[in-house]
């Protein structure tokens, strides 16, 4: 008797603990009405933004009038630490953190350094681009050094950041980012620790696991990182919850600012020893709800003990910030950049409804093709091409309550042409948003949107060399920044420099918004229902704003010689 009692309880435990468990959590998720914020004043001049949830279609990022927003930008990569060398850890930061040291000025970069300082004249650089957000990284091992103790002065200079980003009407997406799990993993063979960023040393717990690449080139194939990961997932020592006060501490200092877009959770989320779906049903997006329940009070999950181990089912305490407004964006897990497809089985996990798929969009860099070593005109994956990632990433964003927005793309300069014009394309297609990665970068083989900075005889070094003409060309286009109809179709030919936009609108609806970049010379036209205004501004770019009077209407770009500033 006492063995089939104690059976049954274990079999109730593993229940709780895996499918079971997700699936009725799921279910009551899915019963219960979506919770967000109603209204609220905007700091400055960035309206607050929400996830719009249609009676059908994927749900959108839209603005205090309802209506969808593409978020255009950029990620500046300065904020983050590395290792100081390929086998030492990290030592004091490459560039100042106290904000005293970028009033007026800027840091001189060092050739050393991944990537030149973010001053204010980058996020100038950046609205002259037609860009209206960034993609701002942080880490961990800088904002929690020592275990509780949170570095205010990092946390002022994100803030002196938002504050230049409001002065000139971008968002800001607060990332917390990591590579490799952390730069404390270890030194070991083919490990260059200069590559590593995240954890704090003493959130990142190995085992004595061997410090190594199995597979050369790929940092993030080291057996000491996925240990690291998997004690991550498994709460060890309570370091998960640690993690999920470090990002409550964040939000509970930008809770009244509109000028955050809203919060990154967790960049590209490795499974560690864990193998998909059950790495992201089963702890990734358990994860992320009890992110959620923390700074938004939405109380999805079960009250579990945070010192250990969480089950799927448990959600985190509620810790007094109620932060209705903000954006949540949630990296899938990073073996759909490999797949190009989704690895879980998309289940409701929250009910907050300002939740978005962060889609990172790397095709024919780490899908199965790159990593067979195909040459790219012979790839024979993905076999729906750069479509499938996209159309897979609706459905998969639907299914959850979510908007969807590419949190992150790029690639080799050497391959724009093909795979930067084919992902813009994508997007769109699919009228979802982007971030760029990365701003601006040093050394060979840098994918920033700049040349990096010639070293030689040259001090101060500066912080980049010239803006790359293909992809001013490329991301420098004419979008729409916002409408009313969240079925519009749009194209912007890059070669030419043309734009069409067709749209519905009804009486009444706000008007739509056409960014038309100053490297854009061509007329502006329409057709239908609407008339559009084109104003001009101080740095020769155009928006354009057309206020529909019911029915179709379209606006066009005509053909016109680009105008580049590449140096300028």
């Amino acid at each position: 008797m006492i063995a089939r009692v104690l059976l049954v309880a274990l079999v109730l435990v593993i229940a709780v603990c895996s499918y079971p468990g997700a699936l009725i959590q799921s279910m009551v998720v899915r019963l219960s009405p979506l919770r967000a914020a109603t209204s609220q004043a905007a700091s400055g001049t960035t309206p607050w933004l929400h996830v719009e949830h249609p009676v059908q279609g994927t749900p959108y990022i839209a603005d205090d009038q309802g209506r969808m927003v593409l978020l255009h930008g950029a990620i500046p990569a300065s904020l983050l630490e590395f290792g100081s060398t390929a086998t030492t850890p990290p030592g004091s930061p490459i560039y100042p953190i106290d904000p005293a040291a970028y009033d007026g000025k800027c840091p001189d970069a060092v050739a050393a350094g991944h990537y030149p300082p973010l001053c204010q004249a980058d996020l100038v650089q950046m609205a002259a681009m037609g860009f209206n957000s960034m993609r701002l990284p942080l880490v961990w091992s800088l904002l929690e050094p020592e275990r509780g103790r949170f570095n205010q002065l990092y946390v002022d200079r994100v803030e002196q950041i938002v504050d230049w980003a409001r002065a000139l009407g971008l968002y800001v997406i607060i990332d917390m980012h990591q590579n490799a799990y952390s730069a404390f993993v270890g030194a070991g063979p083919d490990v260059d620790l200069t590559s590593n960023s995240g954890a704090p040393a003493w959130a990142t717990i190995t085992d004595g696991l061997p410090s190594r690449e199995l597979v050369s080139g790929r940092r993030e194939t080291n057996p000491a990182a996925f240990e690291a990961f998997s004690n991550f997932w498994y709460n060890r020592d309570g370091i998960q919850a640690e993690y999920i006060d470090a990002i409550a501490y964040l939000a509970r200092r930008f809770r009244d600012d509109s000028t955050v877009a809203g919060f990154s959770v967790f960049n590209e989320p490795q499974p560690g020893w864990n193998l998909p779906p059950g790495f992201e049903d089963l702890l990734l997006f358990p994860f992320y709800r009890r992110v959620i329940d923390a700074i938004t009070g939405a109380g999805d999950g079960i009250p579990c003990w945070t010192g250990f181990f969480m089950p799927a089912p448990c959600g985190f305490p509620d810790q007094g910030i109620h932060d209705l407004h903000h954006l949540i964006f949630l990296d899938t897990g990073l073996d759909r950049e490999i797949t190009d497809f989704p690895t879980h089985l998309g289940l409701p996990f929250t009910s907050y409804a300002n939740v978005v798929l962060s889609l990172h969009a790397y095709t024919h860099i780490y899908t199965f093709d790159a990593l067979a070593h195909q040459p790219l005109e012979q790839a024979t994956y993905p076999w729906g091409g750069y479509d499938q990632s996209y159309s897979l990433a609706e459905r998969e964003a639907r299914a959850m309550n979510a908007a969807l927005f590419v949190a992150e793309f790029g690639d080799s300069p050497s391959q724009d042409s093909v795979i930067l014009a084919n992902q813009l394309l994508e997007q769109e297609h699919h009228r979802v948003g982007f971030a760029f990665w990365v701003w601006k970068e040093n050394g060979s083989g840098a994918w920033g949107m700049f040349d990096p900075a010639k070293a030689a005889g040259t001090s101060p070094l500066p912080s980049s060399g010239c803006l790359r003409a293909a992809r001013e060309r490329l991301l420098a286009r004419v979008y729409p920044v916002a409408s009313s109809d969240p079925n519009l179709t749009y194209h912007y030919d890059s070669g030419t420099g043309a734009f069409t936009l067709a749209a519905i609108g009804g009486a009444g609806a706000p008007a739509t918004l056409v960014y038309i970049p100053p490297e854009v010379r061509g007329a502006v036209a329409s057709s239908g229902t609407a008339v559009p205004v084109t104003e001009t501004r101080p740095d020769g770019s155009r928006l354009v704003t057309a206020a529909p009077s019911g029915d179709a209407f379209s606006i066009t770009v005509a053909p016109a010689p680009l105008v580049l500033t590449g140096c300028g």
